[in-house]
């Protein structure tokens, strides 16, 4: 029952020879394109079938949309002058009409008419983007291959081919860009389909995407001797097939192989990335006594032209037993947590992969002692359970376990992310293995700590850890509460141009000025800007800020809500009109403390808005 998969398209297929499109030596004049009527061919100039390729961007009110397409279209070539369908979408019949000029290039003149529909007449017009982010009409030109009759709009071009109600309208959504005309046409390629007579199983798949979310869905797997069969590895193609090999413990699936098409716009093709993000087969190391498939290399899709589609692996695992995400850990009712001075020294990974000082830092973290059994309270990821470890008899060490689940956190319309606390050993070369977290315990000093590293990990199986969440020569000293002054914060403006959304940025010391601690609970801050000369405070309104009960003034520090405000002061989104906010020279914070019965506050730290702004381009 096997079969051999044909016309699987690699990335590294060749292009076709080239059939030229023929002149024709017809002396009949061609219709000139006018308001109303339709570009033809001259009589006696015969089409011929040729390959369209295109970037197409699709303008929303929030972002951008881009698409590669590859279609067949009709080109004709009449002397000097050129014709074209396919530049419409409406029409994608429609003949363009462009001229080859001295310079080689061939120009197609803007407003050609296309045809007319229920919304009204429709003209495929050349645009250009001008510095203030309008669109203006303008022909378009492209480079053109004489000898392989090839047209080409290149990427660096000052202009885009769009469809417009009239020849005049520049409000247009759906534009063109990177066009590339090319002789032969364009066969898509075939899909991996199970042959007849496999028995499929229902397998599991979990890990995590290359966005950092979760995967824990289901798969189906089909063996025919030596060929396996796995349908659903990328849950936005479920019912796509890919084939691969088992030989020797490990099943080979070639690139290239064709899923059909993502979100039915743009043909796709299975990858493997390596270490070096160069692209390569998928091996999965196969354990058939276990149920296990996995891989250490990250999994995308690519479409045919190369470039990535927004989704991928990268880490995939695929078990036959499906993988139940434990409950959190919660803190027994009843027992108190205490505040503890969190110091660590966070480390990153380099460009061969290794872990690097990247700094120190501190944080506050929450610790509850139940017998023997102690509990923490993270602060960096917002998951809602706890790190449960256990006293040693002689109260010496407290051991948390290698890769305990310490819960999940999901923000609104977006996938569970699952956390795992664990430790783990540098082997050498990139290599780690994966140790429970041993902490030595003072109970006299109440201090917590371990030279070794620990991290916040992402997979239930292996090191897979989050960026900027290892950590390294851990203490955790108990606070106690006393009036304290807190240190200026440091304020910082931050634009996004794609979203073109103000972020700002207050960093809150947690040591005051005489190195007390400060208790996170008994922290807040105000937000303030200039305008006209006049200093006013911000208010946080409920209707802006989803998760806001009520409208504020003054924010508590440990303050978290996905709409825009990151416990701290970390991040804030300035949801205002930017036009208002352009109207601000200055943005500033203070920070209030209310510890040891007393209220005591910082000085404002300013922020120079105007000139961000300046430096920024958003005003002039």
């Amino acid at each position: 029952m096997k079969r051999m998969i044909q016309g699987v398209l690699t990335l590294f297929s060749i292009l076709p020879v080239f059939t030229s499109c023929s002149d024709s030596d017809s002396l009949a004049t061609p219709s000139e394109s006018t308001q109303g009527k339709l570009v033809t061919l001259p009589q006696g100039v015969v089409s011929k079938g040729c390959t369209m390729q295109t970037v197409r961007i699709v303008t929303m009110t929030d972002r951008e949309q881009t698409s590669y397409e590859k279609k067949n279209v009709q080109v004709a070539f009449d002397g000097q002058d050129v014709y074209v369908t396919g530049f419409s979408s409406s029409f994608p019949e429609s003949f363009v009409k462009g001229t080859v000029t001295s310079a080689g290039t061939c120009l197609f003149k803007s407003g050609q008419y296309v045809g007319e529909d229920k919304t009204g007449e429709k003209y495929v017009v050349g645009i250009m983007d001008t510095s203030d982010k309008a669109k203006q009409l303008t022909d378009f030109e492209c480079t053109y291959d004489p000898e392989m009759r090839i047209l080409t709009i290149p990427e660096d071009a000052k202009f885009a081919v769009a469809e417009s109600d009239a020849p005049s309208h520049t409000q247009v959504s759906n534009i063109m860009k990177n066009i590339t005309v090319m002789p032969g046409t364009f066969k898509e390629a075939s899909v991996v389909t199970l042959p007849e007579g496999v028995t499929t199983e229902q397998w599991y798949i979990t890990g995590r995407d290359n966005y950092d979310y979760c995967l824990n869905y289901g798969a189906t797997i089909g063996f025919d001797g030596e060929d396996v069969y796995i349908q659903g590895l990328f849950k936005e193609m479920p019912l796509a097939w890919l084939h691969g090999h088992l030989k020797d413990g490990v099943i080979t699936i070639e690139k290239g192989q064709s899923l059909g098409y993502y979100w039915k716009w743009r043909e796709t093709l299975f990858l493997g990335l390596d270490e070096k993000d160069e692209i390569c087969d998928i091996k999965l190391t196969y354990d058939a006594g276990k149920g296990i498939m996995e891989s250490d290399y990250a999994i995308s899709l690519y479409d045919i032209d190369k470039h990535s589609v927004d989704y991928g692996f990268a880490a995939c695992y695929i078990t036959k037993e499906r993988y139940v995400v434990p409950d959190p850990i919660l803190l027994p009712s009843g027992v108190t947590a205490s505040p503890y001075r969190f110091e660590y020294e966070i480390l990153d990974i380099d460009d061969d992969g290794y872990l690097i000082k990247a700094g120190d830092a501190l944080e506050e973290v929450l610790i509850g002692f139940d017998g023997n059994d102690v509990y923490f309270k993270f602060p960096h990821v917002d998951a809602n359970g706890w790190a449960k470890g256990t006293l040693s008899p002689d109260h010496q060490t407290i051991t948390i376990p290698s890769l305990q689940y310490v819960g999940s956190w999901q923000e609104e319309d977006n996938p569970r992310q699952d956390y795992y606390l664990t430790g783990f050993v540098d082997k050498g070369n990139t290599e780690y293995e994966l140790t429970n977290i041993v902490f030595d315990y003072d109970a006299q000093q109440d201090i917590i700590s371990s030279s070794k590293t620990m991290c916040i990990n992402s997979s239930y199986r292996i090191l897979d850890y989050y960026g900027y969440l290892v950590f390294r020569n851990n203490k955790f000293t108990k606070k106690e509460e006393v009036a304290a002054t807190p240190a200026a914060p440091e304020v910082k403006m931050d634009y996004n141009t794609v979203e073109t959304v103000i972020r700002l940025s207050v960093e809150i010391p947690l040591i005051a000025d005489d190195n007390s601690d400060l208790l996170t609970d008994k922290l807040s801050y105000i937000v303030y800007y200039e305008k006209d000369g006049q200093q006013h405070e911000m208010v946080f309104r409920a209707t802006d800020y989803k998760g806001l009960e009520n409208d504020i003034v003054e924010i508590p520090y440990n303050l978290n809500i996905s709409s825009g405000i990151i416990r701290g002061g970390k991040t804030i989104m300035l949801d205002l009109a930017l036009d208002g906010l352009l109207t601000w020279t200055k943005v500033g914070a203070k920070v209030i403390y209310r510890g040891g019965g007393e209220e005591h506050a910082s000085p404002i730290t300013w922020f120079d808005a105007k000139t961000f702004y300046e430096e920024n381009e958003l005003i002039k």
